[in-house]
């Protein structure tokens, strides 16, 4: 009876292994189609006959996510059959995910560089000080490791002085400094950081309308609606409408589904 269970569980396993091969197999086949409508329409001379090949292709990435599969190089590779297809706020959503997923992915960052610089010159975006201001935001660096951080560089510093006096080299003088340094930009950032509750997001409809407050009845917030692929803040969401905060700061109200979030997919 044992052997015979353990053949079962044999059999079991080896149908498993040959689904899982089978499912691999598909996507792999599905990845090879989407690639292969990506460059046929690369090739294509009619505009309207490229739009829609590239429309497919992004179709056959974005399949493959939906059944699970996440890498940098797909989501790279559907940001870029959204962008030829003229989608730029999938575009700018899928190079985001890829970068979450592999922050050095420099194909995505270049990418998403240059949909940036193709916004209208009166829409807010990210300046080059982001990256400095990313390292005091939740969403980047936690702000419980901030303070873990603070507390060790204090922690060095005070060896380091210690050493310092006993020894007086003065390399232990410079790392003590060094180390109090890094605690009170650590120390600061931990009450300085920003709100833990928002969100990096993408405005993904063509046009949305930024309103001052979450009804469609409120004043405008811009005189103008904010395009595709803006990248903005989630700073809450209310019965069909989203608050979210623009590069420059400044905060408005917009329809919920207009916005998606960054890291809805990823985790």
């Amino acid at each position: 009876m044992i052997r015979f269970l353990g053949l079962m569980g044999s059999v079991a396993l080896v149908f498993l292994a040959s689904t899982g091969g089978a499912v691999a197999l598909d996507r792999e086949a599905r990845l090879a189609e989407a690639s292969e409508a990506y460059s046929t329409a690369l090739a294509e001379p009619d505009r309207a006959a490229r739009l829609a090949g590239f429309a497919r292709a992004q179709r056959a990435f974005a399949s493959l996510v939906e059944d699970g599969v996440e890498t940098a190089p797909l989501y790279v590779d559907l940001g870029n059959a959204a962008l030829q297809a003229q989608d730029r706020g999938t575009a700018v959503l899928a190079y985001h995910r890829a970068l979450r997923l592999d922050p050095d992915d420099r194909t995505a960052r270049q990418n998403l560089e240059y949909v940036r610089g193709r916004l209208p010159g009166w829409v807010p975006r990210p300046d080059d000080a982001e990256g400095f201001r990313g390292f005091f935001d939740d969403r980047l660096l936690p702000r419980a490791w901030r303070a873990r951080g603070a507390a060790l560089a204090f922690a060095l510093a005070a060896i380091a002085v210690v050493f310092s006096v006993r020894e007086r080299p003065g390399a232990w003088r410079g790392l003590a400094i060094f180390g109090f340094v890094v605690w009170a930009v650590l120390l600061a950032s931990t009450f300085a950081g920003g709100d833990s509750t928002r969100s990096l997001a993408v405005l993904v409809a063509a046009e949305t309308e930024a309103r001052s407050a979450d009804s469609a009845l409120a004043p405008r917030a811009l005189p103008d609606p904010l395009p595709a692929g803006v990248e903005v803040d989630l700073l809450e969401e209310r019965e069909g409408w989203a608050r979210i905060r623009l590069a420059n700061g400044r905060d408005v109200w917009v329809r919920r589904t207009s916005v998606a979030r960054v890291d809805a997919a990823t985790g």
